[in-house]
């Protein structure tokens, strides 16, 4: 298969955009994918698993408002706001029924675009979405001080500014990635040194921690309203493909007997040995999942673009960065029975 450029570019809504795109062959039966990252994430976190997507399907990874290479610039960075940034994006970019990969807080995005505009949603691909905590779950600690900065913004944006100074771009991925993968060791050297020069140069401009805070607080008023957020995920009718790491520190596997009663013609995959962010820890074995879960779909037609290109290209010349595969440790399993997820916790 010939190899396709990636392109990169910012699109004007209510503000710029940042949207990296791969052009894959197409075709009727393959719908357009647009991956939505977590809190804290950008473009980056796709790196290594849209190229491999890209090879049967159009691949597009936006950054949120805040996040990335896309400024708040006087937006919200509320998951209610981004929810109708990608509802936007979906209409004048797209311009054509979707398949949302989301990651972490981008899933719960996904659900919430997926409810209110279910004629833009092809399907969904749900990596570690989070979902209400039992009240006997314990809460990883490095996960509990996050939760509580966000209670007084002020204080909080200025504490993780310090952080930031204290640990520098390399550092601060550094912990990142130790909270967020179960193996370090995995993470690319292409997709880590681009994490780290996003940081270095604060693409997202100077309110990132701002925005960040804000984006953290809404997430957890959503998993507050337990039972607002469980009848949201009930109501979505889209084709749904969940991937939860077995080893993910920042939502417990046991999300998936939430999900298997409120959806139980989802396919529910737990994925062994591997943490919250799979594509980024085995975008291999991730991408052979997608994949072949959307080649045995009967997903919506597409239909051609509504809208004008109002594209900024950035990068018109940038190559495609080579794609790399992760070692074979975990496996992916379909959910099947309670004890099943009960063993591997």
């Amino acid at each position: 298969m010939p190899p396709f450029a990636v392109r990169s570019w910012t699109v004007d809504l209510d503000g710029p955009v940042h949207v990296t795109e791969h052009p894959g062959p197409g075709g009727h039966d393959t719908p357009p994918l647009v991956c939505v990252h977590g809190l804290g994430g950008s473009h980056a976190n796709w790196h290594d698993l849209a190229p491999l997507l890209a090879q049967r399907h159009h691949v597009y990874a936006l950054d949120l408002a805040g996040h990335g290479r896309t400024p708040r610039a006087g937006r919200s960075a509320a998951l209610a706001a981004n929810a109708r940034l990608l509802d936007r994006f979906l209409a004048e970019v797209v311009g054509e029924p979707a398949v949302i990969v989301g990651n972490s807080m981008g899933a719960s995005i996904a659900v919430l675009t997926a409810v209110a505009s279910p004629e833009k949603v092809a399907g969904l691909v749900l990596i570690g979405l989070p979902m209400p905590r039992g009240l006997r779950e314990r809460c990883d600690p490095a996960l509990a001080r996050q939760i509580a900065l966000c209670a007084v913004p002020a204080i909080g944006a200025r504490a993780l500014g310090r952080r930031r100074r204290r640990l520098g771009p390399e550092g601060l991925i550094q912990a990142t990635f130790e909270m967020t993968t179960a193996d370090v060791s995995r993470v690319s050297p292409e997709m880590r040194r681009l994490a780290v020069s996003l940081v270095a140069s604060r693409a997202a401009g100077p309110d990132s921690e701002a925005a960040f805070l804000e984006a953290a607080r809404s997430l957890g008023l959503l998993l507050a309203r337990a039972s607002a957020y469980r009848a949201a995920v009930a109501a979505v009718t889209a084709p749904t493909l969940v991937l939860q790491g077995a080893l993910d520190r920042l939502v417990p596997a046991s999300g998936l007997l939430q999900l298997e009663a409120l959806q139980p013609r989802w396919t529910l995959n737990l994925l062994q040995g591997v943490g919250h962010v799979p594509q980024i820890e085995i975008p291999e074995q991730t991408a052979r999942v997608v994949l072949d879960w959307l080649g045995g779909q009967a997903l919506r037609p597409r239909r051609a673009p509504a809208e004008p290109d109002r594209r900024i290209p950035l990068d018109p010349g940038q190559p495609r960065a080579a794609a790399r595969g992760a070692p074979g440790t975990g496996g992916n399993r379909r959910f099947v029975r309670r004890r099943r997820l009960l063993r591997s916790r």
